[in-house]
């Protein structure tokens, strides 16, 4: 029988008691264990806890314990008897130990290809096709990818960053790594670096790279200063997961694709509570699209050879967002709006108006993440005429609307 604390008539009590049971409420009174295996070594699985934590504030009767998803943890782990799990997955003793266990349990990577077990996770198809696009975009011809040779999400970066630049007519370069989320400690330093160096040497320059996440790319800026290689002029490296740590640590500092690791907590864990509610799911799968590539001095260059085409992108990048017109390139580059177009379409693969738009979205994306704007107010800050336009041109870049990125996005508050 449900616990009614009030001061309540045994009339209202039993009314309360018959409404909960009604509506499937009869256990959010009971005190429910929730562990939460995830290494905090990670920006991306401390924005999972943070959205864990959100949802949380819902269900006071959750008691949490969290320690790293490794194989020490277990025996804690089975003395404490959890309640449900949300863990990050990605050592398959572990992961089986925990399926034994026939507690409720939902993943959050898919480093293990685990298919009986619900996941709430990034959509790794989707970061490797933007990585792409935005190296492209920068007129990168040379492509080079850094990562693990068997974790399921590092392949799908791959293989979606390489589908993208060889649609474009070119190849990709690719080293491997292991990082489980870094490397093991037991693993030889020096190798490392020689196999690293030996790569970076052999890539044709200049070269854009795109590493498994924040921080193997910290690694290869670290080597490229080693070398004498100049990051972004001759190395671009973008990295995963926007970890302001990892980022901010490297020397320059480092771009990266922000993934909705927070929107990716708060789905776990309302997943979790349907389940520890008793309601039947079958295993479920669900992704998550990356944010935006958030820019900084790792990829903050131009790799155009077309003059024209390096200015014209200088100016958009530059005044987008001032109600830039193609007429303005024209009459400010002394050239022909047709000959313009051409070069673009030629050297980028797109066209001046195009380039624009993207440009709008991206600082759209960037006021709505980042300030409390109403939509007139972004799309005045981004360039575009009126809120109707954002939305428009935001919903055919994106998929969605203004207002639904920013729900979907910083519901769990990312950045």
């Amino acid at each position: 029988m449900m616990n009614v604390p009030w001061g309540l008539s045994p009339c209202y009590r039993f009314r309360i008691r018959l409404f909960a049971f009604d509506h499937g409420w009869q256990g959010m009174f009971q005190k429910k264990r929730i562990a939460l295996l995830l290494p905090q070594d990670v920006g991306y699985s401390r924005a999972v806890l943070r959205g864990v934590q959100t949802f949380a504030i819902s269900r006071p009767n959750w008691v949490f314990r969290d320690a790293p998803p490794v194989r020490e943890s277990l025996k804690p782990l089975r003395e404490w008897r959890p309640d449900g799990i949300i863990a990050l997955l990605f050592d398959r003793e572990v992961a089986s130990a925990l399926r034994r266990m026939r507690k409720p349990l939902v993943n959050t990577t898919s480093t293990l290809d685990l298919p009986k077990v619900p996941l709430v996770e990034n959509d790794h198809y989707a970061i490797g096709r933007m990585a792409a696009g935005y190296f492209l975009k920068l007129g990168f011809r040379n492509f080079g990818y850094f990562g693990s040779q068997w974790m399921g999400s590092s392949i799908a970066r791959r293989d979606a960053f390489r589908e993208g630049v060889e649609e474009a007519g070119h190849s990709v370069s690719t080293c491997h790594g292991e990082y489980l989320p870094r490397p093991a400690a037991s693993d030889s330093w020096v190798q490392v670096d020689r196999r690293i160096g030996t790569w970076l040497r052999k890539l044709d320059k200049p070269v854009a790279i795109l590493a498994q996440n924040d921080v193997p790319a910290r690694d290869l800026a670290d080597r490229c200063r080693m070398l004498g290689l100049n990051v972004p002029d001759e190395v671009a490296l973008l990295g995963v997961d926007n970890d302001e740590l990892e980022c901010h640590l490297c020397n320059p500092t480092l771009s990266s694709i922000a993934v909705p690791g927070q929107r990716i907590g708060i789905e776990a864990a309302q997943l979790l509570d349907r389940m520890l509610r008793g309601q039947k799911t079958e295993p479920v799968h669900r992704y998550f699209p990356p944010v935006r590539v958030v820019v900084r001095q790792s990829t903050d260059t131009l790799n155009v050879e077309d003059e024209v085409v390096a200015a014209a992108l200088r100016m958009i990048h530059e005044r987008a967002t001032f109600r830039l017109a193609v007429e303005d390139l024209v009459a400010h580059l002394s050239i022909s709006r047709r000959q313009i177009e051409r070069r673009f379409r030629e050297r980028l693969g797109t066209t001046p108006s195009k380039e624009i738009r993207r440009v709008r979205v991206e600082r759209a994306k960037k006021l709505l993440l980042e300030t409390d704007l109403n939509m007139p107010q972004v799309a005045r800050g981004a360039g575009f005429t009126d809120a109707r336009r954002l939305s428009v041109v935001f919903k055919e870049q994106t998929g969605q609307s203004p207002a639904r990125f920013r729900f979907d996005v910083r519901g769990g508050g990312d950045m």
